[in-house]
């Protein structure tokens, strides 16, 4: 037989750890381990990670495995383990033994189809009986625990199902295997991928990454598990910049050239956070690659590696970065420690007698490297107990699950089974599997309807202790993370950004350019539109009635505004409308107690006090100017102003006709004194404001209403004024004023002072040029200022006007009557009372 098919079997038996072969037995390639029992379990585990070579094509010989495994090679040892622990027990198979023969599975299907097929050779043969008919053939095992690999389990797994032998795998997490169409004889004592992938995307989510790639095996495990991320990661806003598979049955250099050309392609799409789903094996060369072009991101690792010795032993692994990952949570197996210890304290022993180096029987002891094909470069140097205990407990669970299933349907008590093993077959096993429930260290375990156990995640991240990793939260279908217990390596220890653009602003809406919905430009959100979190990638129209500004988060009503009792320039104005109030009163006082005097005579007499009448009412705008305006209130506001000042503008039109007759046109005809001076003066008064009057009816009835309810809302706040609307009918009622202030002006600046008498023309011409110039100011100024400004201007020039009108015309006549007497005298103002 060739060394290579035999060589860990004399090694092993050399440990006293197998029995010594007797004359005339034939080894069984990749056998590691074998113990003969009442009812037999296989085991499948990846002692060596690969092939040296696929041997020779054209003969179907046995493959040289190498590259020692120390993982695999201590998840065999749990096994055995489990059964030892099993048989020695009352408890569990009273009368019976549980036998194994655990295989090398070096990572090779053709090296697993080559155990498989032992598997299902006939009971106590090594012969296959092709049948029509599995239901009565009793396989050579009863069950199978492994393997732990998903692409080369693949073959093995259908092969098994055909036979319906139950397969309890301790590693294998890919999706895939659940479905039970396919897989009907497939169980694990590990979650599946499709939790462990949710709790990534939520991870990622977590930190507020959305730019991120992922790094795959190319192989069943890994193109399952980078699908599964892709469709999460859309459903989630996540954005995979670059999906990496690395080829897997290729040469190592192959494998280092593929790893640098993915991770070249990752670093200049500025990707901060790279998700790994690969084997500890080809994690090992990845991260050596890692290291070799001094790259630092974050690591988001799979359960697969996250917790590898090959990874946490490399030198400037503490480089990289942060490595947070996801462990399917375990526990210790009591006395699994020393049975290891003990293991290798052995192993140590025997190499000290091939090569006479000296080492330590301590777990933690160094073992010099074993020289031959099957364990080159095993050393359990710095071994950390904990980062071993987590893979045998789930063998170690596979095996109780076996075990708990044969008590069942063997009708166990402690004291005896009361069925005999011949008359049980492995498809009746399988479904005594799926129906286990039971507790293991304290804690319940059971299948789920797709043969998935309840076991969920702890989240750790790599740590420079001893031990090499820490605990840091836990997933069980929803993410708890301690982020303080993080070591993210930047400044200050802020967590980094992985975002291919910069988050948008409230208000703003994202533009995507490119492939990526993560890469994208904010645009501001106009007026009369608003953005939700939950439409990103446009701005929502306000919905009638409502309004927002440029870049808004939601509509609001309108606000709408007016000249309050309140407002500040109000009050201010309103106090100064109240002095000019009282001020005319007390002209009209004044006149009245004086009404026979020359002064008020010449001022006009009777006429006076209409004119004082109009600048009183006049002062009485604020109550069509402030508060909120009615239709009513826009209907009177400009008439009721004009009526006013027309009914003052007459009187001085009359007046300054009749300075001009007395002074300028002494030879004009009788009747034009006879209108203006008798009480036909009434009658043109009335003829005057009459047709003032006409202009106002017209106003009123054209004026718009002021309704708010079928307005378009295109604002957030608007002021609300009745404005001059229409335009034409205002105009005609301020132009009629104007035209009788400038026909006023213009008679009395013609007039010239009668000698030795009081100046009446100088007093009309002040006041009407003081009137003409604030109301042709007024027009221009009006149509430039802020709507908001538009009846506080005219509140103010309707004051001012009065107030010029008061200051400019009759505050002289009350000086005269207040201080002058003397200038009262008949002869002062003869002229204008002839």
């Amino acid at each position: 037989m060739p060394l290579r098919c035999v060589h860990a079997l004399a090694f092993l038996m050399g440990l006293g750890i197998l029995p010594r072969l007797t004359e005339g037995d034939e080894p069984v390639a990749y056998q590691v381990f074998q113990e003969v029992g009442d009812i037999m379990l296989g085991g499948l585990f990846p002692i060596h990670s690969s092939v040296s070579d696929v041997g020779d094509p054209s003969r179907p010989e046995p493959l040289t495995c190498t590259n020692w495994n120390r993982e695999g090679f201590v998840q065999a040892l749990a096994m055995r383990f489990a059964i030892e622990e099993i048989n020695n027990s009352s408890i569990f198979l009273p009368g019976r033994r549980l036998g194994y023969e655990i295989y090398d599975t070096c990572m090779q299907p053709r090296v697993m189809m080559h155990n498989a097929m032992l598997f299902i050779t006939k009971s106590g043969t090594q012969d296959i009986s092709a049948r029509c008919n599995l239901t009565a053939y009793n396989t050579r095992i009863w069950a199978v625990i492994g393997p732990g690999s998903s692409e080369v389990a693949m073959p093995t797994v259908k092969l098994l199902s055909t036979f319906l032998i139950p397969q309890i795998s301790y590693a294998i997490t890919s999706d895939k295997f659940s479905d039970k169409s396919i897989f009907q004889s497939f169980l694990r004592t590990v979650p599946s991928d499709k939790g462990q992938v949710r709790g990534m995307i939520e991870l990622v989510a977590h930190f507020h990454w959305n730019w991120v790639a992922t790094l795959a095996s190319d192989d069943e495990y890994g193109r399952a598990a980078q699908s599964q991320l892709s469709n999460l990661a859309l459903q989630s806003g996540i954005c995979i910049a670059h999906e990496g598979l690395v080829p897997t049955y290729i040469t190592a250099a192959e494998t280092a050239a593929n790893i640098r050309d993915i991770l070249r392609q990752i670093d200049q799409k500025n990707v901060k956070v790279i998700i790994v789903f690969v084997s500890a094996t080809m994690s090992m060369t990845l991260f050596q690659e890692v290291i070799q072009m001094n790259m630092t991101k974050v690591w988001i690792a799979s359960s697969a590696w996250v917790l590898s010795d090959m990874v946490l032993s490399l030198s400037g692994i503490e480089k990289i970065g942060p490595v947070i990952g996801f462990s399917h949570r375990g526990g210790i197996v009591p006395g699994f420690q020393e049975y290891l210890a003990e293991a290798f304290s052995e192993m140590g022993q025997r190499d000290n007698t091939l090569s006479s180096v000296s080492s330590t029987s301590s777990v933690h002891s160094s073992i010099n490297e074993y020289k031959d094909d099957t364990m080159h470069n095993f050393s359990a140097a710095g071994v950390s107990w904990k980062r071993l205990a987590q893979p045998a407990y789930s063998v170690y669970t596979a095996v109780h699950s076996a075990a708990r299933a044969l008590h069942d349907i063997l009708n166990c008590s402690t004291e005896e089974c009361r069925e005999m093993e011949s008359n049980i077959f492995p498809w009746q096993l399988l479904e005594a599997v799926k129906k286990v429930n039971f507790t293991i260290l304290n804690t319940s375990f059971y299948f789920d309807q797709d043969s998935n156990p309840n076991v969920w995640y702890d989240v750790v991240t790599h740590s420079t202790d001893m031990i090499g990793f820490m605990k840091i939260g836990e997933y069980n279908g929803q993410l708890d993370v301690n982020d303080s217990l993080i070591n993210w390596q930047t400044p200050k220890n802020q967590v980094p950004l992985s975002k291919c653009s910069r988050s948008c602003e409230p208000g703003q809406m994202k533009r995507v350019k490119g492939y990526h919905s993560c890469c994208f430009d904010c645009d501001d959100c106009s007026e009369g539109t608003y953005h939700t979190p939950e439409d990103d990638l446009q701005c929502t129209q306000c919905p009638e009635g409502q309004w927002s500004s440029k870049r808004s988060t939601q509509c609001t009503q309108p606000t709408f505004l007016f000249l309050q009792w309140s407002d500040t320039s109000v009050i201010i104005l309103l106090i100064f409308n109240a002095a000019l109030f009282i001020l005319i009163a007390a002209v009209a006082f004044l006149f009245f107690r004086h009404r026979h005097t020359p002064v008020v005579q010449a001022s006009g007499g009777n006429m006076s006090f209409l004119a004082l009448f109009g600048l009183s009412v006049a002062c009485c705008n604020p109550f069509v100017f402030v508060g909120w305006p009615t239709d009513t209130m826009c209907r009177i506001q400009q008439p009721f102003l004009s009526i006013c000042f027309t009914a003052v503008l007459s009187t001085f039109l009359l007046k300054s006709l009749q300075v001009a007759l007395a002074v300028d046109f002494k030879t004009a005809p009788r009747i034009a004194f006879h209108w203006l001076k008798t009480k036909r003066k009434w009658t043109v008064l009335t003829v005057i404001i009459s047709v003032e009057g006409i202009f106002c009816v017209w106003h009123m009835c054209s004026t718009t209403p002021l309704s708010l309810a079928n307005k378009e809302v295109n604002f957030l706040s608007k002021h609300l004024e009745c404005g001059i609307k229409p335009f034409e009918s205002w105009a005609l009622m301020f132009g009629y004023n104007t035209l009788l202030a400038l026909f006023s002006f213009m008679c009395s600046c013609m007039s010239q002072k009668p000698p030795k008498q009081y100046n009446l023309a100088r007093d009309i011409t002040f006041s009407m040029l003081g009137y003409l110039i604030l109301w042709i100011l007024f027009i221009p100024t009006y149509v430039k200022v802020p709507p908001e400004i538009n009846n506080l201007l005219q509140f103010t020039t309707t004051l001012i006007s009065t107030l010029w009108i008061v200051g400019c015309y009759f505050l002289p006549k009350c000086y005269i009557l207040l201080f002058r007497s003397a200038l009262e005298m008949r002869e002062y103002f003869t002229i204008y009372l002839k």
